[in-house]
Formats: structure tokens, sequence, C-alpha cells
């Protein structure tokens, strides 16, 4: 059965709720919020966002808890299956789809 990642920007809070309502049947596909923290000196903008999407991570706290190991399995097989240089490219690209499109769209296995 393959496995399926969205990884939602911090900054799209409904996007995130959205998609685990749609996806919370599915248990091949885990919603995800972003959890990379970016610069560490926060301004006033990115404070209240991230006000916003702490907000959107405590009500979904919940459902993230029972994928959390599930999704951890995951990322270790896909880990260990990948070689390194692959796996920086890989990276870039899913930073790039985070920063335009709000969301990365992962396949697991």
């Amino acid at each position: 059965m393959a496995q399926h990642l969205f990884i939602v920007s911090r900054q799209q809070p409904d996007l995130f709720s959205y998609l685990t309502r749609e996806f919370s049947a599915e248990s091949e596909v885990t919603v995800i919020i972003d959890r990379r923290q970016g610069q560490r000196r926060a301004n006033e903008e990115r404070a209240a966002s991230d006000e916003r999407a702490a907000n959107a991570e405590r009500a979904a706290n919940e459902e993230r808890a029972a994928n959390e190991a599930r999704v951890a399995n995951a990322e270790r097989a896909l880990a260990q299956a990948n070689r390194r240089q692959s796996d920086r490219r890989r990276k870039a690209e899913l930073v790039g789809q985070l920063s335009t499109l709000g969301y990365a769209f992962v396949r697991l296995a």
C-alpha cells in the first residue's frame, strides 16, 4: 500500500484543516503542518503568523498524534532508501512547493 504525505505551510492553517478533514478516512494519507523554524529573529508579522499556526496546530493535535508514529516510520524507510544527494534535491523541491503552493505532496512508498 502506498503512503502519501501532505506537508502544509505554517502560513496556511485553513488549508491544513481542510486537508485533514478531507483525508481523515484515508489510512494511506497523512497531513502534517510544516515544523521547520525559520530565522530566530521574529518580527511582528512573523509572530502573528506563528500564533495563528500554533492555534491551528493545537486544534489538530489529537489527529496528528495518531499519525506521528506512522509518519516517522515511513520517513525512516524513505531516508534509508534514498542517498544523501537525492535527499538534498528533494528537500529543495519541497521547500519550493511549500513557499509557492502552500503545501507539498510526497509519495513515501
